[in-house]
């Protein structure tokens, strides 16, 4: 960029600033996307249009495959989402986000911006709109691809609000999903005061658009509560959900679980968070050495340093198999180190082994809140086999996120 347009730029943005209270975010039209609507219409209630692009960057170095080895990816585009959100008719409302990037870094290759498939599409009605004298505060039905946010709380909460830059291998492994792609299915939502119940049924076809019913079936429940009342706390919310999945030679298993109960818990209160997810269930994996029970946790307490801007973050989890590869790391860089083409360490690229454990500390700086965010911390792992060292290291990670 010419010199003299960057400093143009910055001086538009300061000379706004100003007239922000100094705040340059307030600059920004965030909001650039929204629809005029008007939400007493008995037609279109709401039409929003954003996107979001993350950043990242890491530096891998550890010891796989009998020897020690370091690895790199200065910058890698990790999602790039367009999205649209609306409602409609007063009970009908959607969310789309539509995958419009693919980074090949991992293989040596480059960046290609264009549509690539949908990440989530659903739409869901609201029964309480059609049936207004039922006795439920909420009442939805829905059909479309998302991911089983029910199975784990990192999952819960979105990609743009999630406070490390990669969510745990215990997430990853336990929530079905697969080339970018979440998971198709029709589900129901009912709830009333403090609980709420979920009940889904899920194809485990992984096309990038909806999903055909001609693979295995997965079935997934939840229950939810809210303690916060009762325990005097800002937020206090408990989860207990599972899943099961009919899997038969062939099908494309998103997850390699047969079943799995999957409880999870959130607390704030004042500048502290505490999160929690736990895992139990029964392995169906392609040979027994992967088959079998397994097992694992989560946990991760967040402090504000600086309120709604500087959050200090550590996570710890760790999962356990019966079999001596029952349990997969899902750390990104780590295993991409392993490829023939990087370090060439088949062991580190499958990943695989019977106990897995990692501790994370990072921070987050929120630069404009719920819009701009710069995430950087480092991550040990590690990863063994009947006792023996599958890989262990440490990552460095960078992260920035942009959200409109």
């Amino acid at each position: 960029m010419n010199p003299s347009v960057l400093l143009s730029l910055m001086a538009t943005v300061l000379v706004t600033a100003e007239g922000n209270d100094g705040d340059w975010c307030k600059a920004i039209p965030w909001d650039i996307g929204t629809v005029p609507t008007d939400a007493e219409s008995p037609w279109l209630q709401s039409l929003r249009f954003g996107g979001y692009i993350h950043l990242q960057s890491a530096a891998v170095n550890g010891r796989a495959g009998g020897r020690d080895f370091s690895y790199g990816r200065g910058l890698d585009v990790r999602r790039s989402r367009l999205t649209m959100k609306g409602k409609a008719l007063n009970a009908l409302s959607w969310s789309v986000h539509a995958n419009m990037s693919e980074d090949d870094g991992r293989t040596g290759g480059g960046v290609e911006f264009d549509y690539f498939g949908l990440f989530t599409a659903y739409a869901t009605l609201d029964l309480n709109a059609l049936l207004p004298d039922n006795p439920l505060d909420t009442f939805s039905v829905s059909y479309g691809k998302r991911k089983l946010t029910e199975l784990n709380e990192e999952d819960e909460t979105s990609i743009n609000s999630i406070l490390t830059v990669e969510r745990s291998s215990l997430s990853s492994f336990v929530v079905p999903f697969r080339a970018a792609t979440g998971t198709t299915g029709a589900w129901m939502t009912m709830g009333r005061g403090r609980d709420e119940v979920t009940l889904g049924v899920f194809s485990t076809d992984t096309t990038p658009e909806f999903g055909t019913w001609d693979d295995g079936t997965l079935l997934i429940g939840s229950w939810e509560h809210d303690f916060s009342t009762a325990l005097g706390l800002e937020e206090a919310l408990l989860s207990i959900g599972g899943g099961i999945q009919d899997v038969k030679a062939g099908d494309e298993v998103y997850s390699p679980w047969e079943w799995v109960f999957t409880p999870w818990f959130r607390i704030t209160e004042g500048r502290w968070q505490w999160h929690f997810s736990a895992a139990v269930g029964e392995l169906e994996g392609p040979a027994a050495t992967t088959g079998g029970s397994f097992y694992g946790a989560c946990l991760m307490p967040v402090y504000w340093l600086v309120e709604d801007r500087l959050q200090l973050v550590f996570r710890y989890e760790f999962m356990n198999s019966d079999a001596p590869f029952g349990v997969q790391l899902r750390s990104r860089y780590a295993r991409e180190a392993g490829r023939p083409q990087n370090e060439a360490i088949p062991s580190l690229a499958t990943g695989r082994g019977d106990f897995h454990q990692a501790a994370y500390t990072g921070l987050v700086w929120w630069v404009c809140p719920k819009h701009l965010s710069v995430l950087g911390g480092v991550e040990w792992e590690q990863l063994t086999s009947r006792s023996t060292n599958v890989y262990r290291g440490t990552t460095l990670w960078l992260s920035t996120r942009v959200i409109f």
